[in-house]
């Protein structure tokens, strides 16, 4: 049986490890553990900005601006303004006391806040935070996408969920409603509000990329039917820009790689498996006069069908033939088989 493999789109891009991280595995084996340890905390934050500690000016207040800008690194891709808040401020922008209510900063001297939830607008209006990541993300690698984030003191509001996107283009439009593209993964809280909705919660979820992402969106990516809110009697809130509202902090985002792209699957006889190219697998028998596949025939399929798990975007061309022993029982089985 022949095979013929066409790819769609994307490719993968391999690294090796440097030299002397592989002559450390072979003379000191024992070491692989505390080694293990030293790359995932030293791994890279492909987030610029991730405290929102830098900005273009100090915050004084509410954020009006629609041109998209928020801090270095940082923009709204819709109309929506989230906001900043720092220390440095002498507004209605400073850490811990703003317009929003009262917080220290997760870490730092600084966090962003955005709208998450109105309660009965005739169209929903949503706030997103979004970040231009360092670089993209490798096809098959695992990443830890984490950040914190706390409903400001003066929602009158608590909902039940939040999320992320991580997409290869940022998606910008000029509305400021819910987002158009579905969210990489969402949050959602059994209990809409207690005791600890007031305070820093961690956000974590380690995504497997499919090769390109370079944008990460932050908000909440349901309409305002499927989100479950609550009113929060005991609130003391009195800023009115929150009287029907649901306001989080967001602080500390993290975009860090925690696994590697897992080896390419290969099929028997073949050192590696490329696009364009013919191969022929290896043991794939049938009954006699029959087009079912003997029990030895698995293995090498299974080998095939890891093959197009892994490369998700390509596509095989299958073709086979039966041999010249037995009946004219044959060519209708080479025809069964193939169709």
């Amino acid at each position: 049986m022949k095979i013929l493999l066409h790819q769609r789109h994307a490719s993968i891009i391999w690294k090796r490890w440097p030299t002397w991280v592989e002559d450390f595995f072979l003379k000191a084996a024992g070491s692989f553990f505390l080694l293990l340890i030293i790359a995932n905390t030293s791994a890279q934050n492909l987030v610029v900005n991730p405290g929102f500690e830098s900005y273009f000016d100090c915050p004084g207040s509410y954020n009006y601006l629609q041109d998209g800008k928020l801090a270095p690194g940082w923009f709204s891709p819709t109309f929506g303004t989230p906001d900043i808040f720092n220390v440095c401020s002498v507004g209605n922008a400073g850490v811990p006391t703003n317009w929003a209510g009262f917080s220290k900063a997760y870490t730092g001297s600084g966090y962003a806040g955005i709208y998450a939830y109105v309660f009965g607008k005739q169209t929903p209006y949503r706030e997103y935070l979004q970040a231009e990541l360092l670089e993209p993300l490798e096809a098959g690698g695992n990443y830890l996408v984490e950040f914190y984030f706390k409903l400001s003191s003066n929602s009158k509001y608590s909902i039940d969920r939040i999320g992320i996107l991580l997409s290869d283009s940022s998606h910008r439009n000029t509305k400021d409603g819910v987002f158009p593209v579905a969210p990489s993964y969402e949050r959602l809280n059994r209990t809409i509000y207690n005791r600890s909705t007031g305070l820093w919660t961690r956000f974590g979820y380690t995504y497997e990329a499919k090769g390109g992402e370079r944008f990460l969106t932050i908000g909440n990516f349901s309409s305002d039917g499927k989100t479950r809110s609550q009113f929060i009697e005991s609130s003391q809130g009195k800023e009115p820009m929150l009287a029907r509202a649901a306001y989080y902090y967001i602080d500390d985002v993290k975009v860090v790689k925690v696994g590697g792209v897992p080896q390419a699957p290969v099929l028997t006889g073949y050192p590696e498996i490329k696009t364009d190219e013919n191969y022929v697998l290896k043991n794939i028998q049938f009954r006699f006069n029959d087009f079912t596949l003997l029990e030895s025939s698995y293995s090498e399929l299974k080998r095939l069908v890891e093959i197009m798990r892994y490369h998700k975007t390509w596509k095989v061309i299958v073709s086979g033939h039966t041999d010249d022993v037995g009946s004219e029982t044959n060519r209708r089985v080479e025809l069964r088989f193939l169709n």
